[in-house]
């Protein structure tokens, strides 16, 4: 709660500091947390507690960006960081929160009034203060999983570009990488391993389709005429429980409709390249005898 919740509850300003003193209340930012310590409120927090602790902490203008508008959007990324976009300095601020300086735009507004930015603007942001390497797992992951395209991240990351603006190295290296025509670092290793292989045509993102033509499934790598499908998970995959879920779902579908299916990861890609050349080949001439 905010301390204007509690005044207008009949709490005063003493009893409210006298409460946290004691431990009964906790102050988080600008906001009071009705739990006693050691409630640790990182851990514990929901994301809709964060967002309105975020908004008693830095105000009503304050958009929230980051983490916590990603997951809100079904955007689950690891790694991405807690942030605030507002146009002034904070009087006050949280350690773990990173504030970016911008005028007031656009927001989505949710119903409790919390203020958060769109998921592409939430990825922009991230990027900025993430830096190039843990960039460039996040931009991978975000590929996987067919969240963005290079037209609309081109759009989201161009006012941002320009010299003088933080991160703007970065984002042209990621920019890069998201239309240089392949989906992640991962996929681009595995297509010079499958050139080099000569068992091709090997054809790129593949959609299958079921009886009704609604698109199941999307293979990385498909040899049409063998039906055999490579799927590719990069360095930065992270399997929460609905993509676990999802991934064996479409997998199950993949092979009821005959495909014969690989599935490679990073450091195999990478580190044994030679194992995986040896199991595309194997697959092949299974599928010509």
């Amino acid at each position: 709660m905010s301390p204007s919740d509690l005044a207008a509850c009949g709490f005063s300003r003493r009893s409210v500091a006298r409460r946290v003193a004691e431990g009964t209340w906790q102050r988080v930012g600008g906001a009071i947390l009705l739990a006693p310590a050691p409630f640790d409120a990182e851990r514990h927090l929901t994301d809709r507690q964060w967002a309105a602790v975020l908004t008693i902490t830095y105000g009503p203008r304050a958009r929230i960006s980051g983490d916590l508008a990603l997951r809100r959007a079904g955007w689950h990324l690891a790694g991405t960081p807690r942030l605030i976009v507002m146009p002034h300095k904070p009087p006050a601020a949280l350690p773990q929160i990173r504030v970016l300086r911008r005028p007031d735009g656009a927001a989505i507004r949710s119903p409790e009034g919390f203020r958060f930015m769109a998921p592409l603007d939430a990825l922009v942001d991230s990027l900025i203060v993430l830096g190039e390497r843990r960039s460039a797992d996040v931009i991978d992951l975000v590929l996987q999983r067919r969240l963005i395209d290079a037209e609309s991240f081109a759009r989201a990351a161009q006012p941002h570009l320009g010299s003088g603006h933080n991160g703007a190295t970065c984002l042209r290296a990621m920019l890069e990488r998201v239309t240089s025509g392949s989906r992640s670092e991962a996929e681009q290793r595995m297509g010079a391993l499958l050139d080099r292989s000569g068992t091709g045509p090997w054809a790129r993102n593949v959609p299958v389709r079921d009886i009704t033509n609604r698109v199941v499934a999307e293979i990385d790598f498909a040899h049409l005429g063998l039906r055999i499908a490579i799927e590719v998970d990069g360095r930065a995959h992270h399997t929460g429980r609905m993509a676990f879920e999802r991934d064996r779902e479409r997998q199950n579908v993949l092979m009821l409709q005959g495909w014969l299916v690989l599935r490679f990861t990073w450091e195999q890609i990478t580190q044994r390249p030679g194992e995986v050349l040896a199991a595309v080949l194997a697959a092949v001439a299974q599928r010509v005898a």
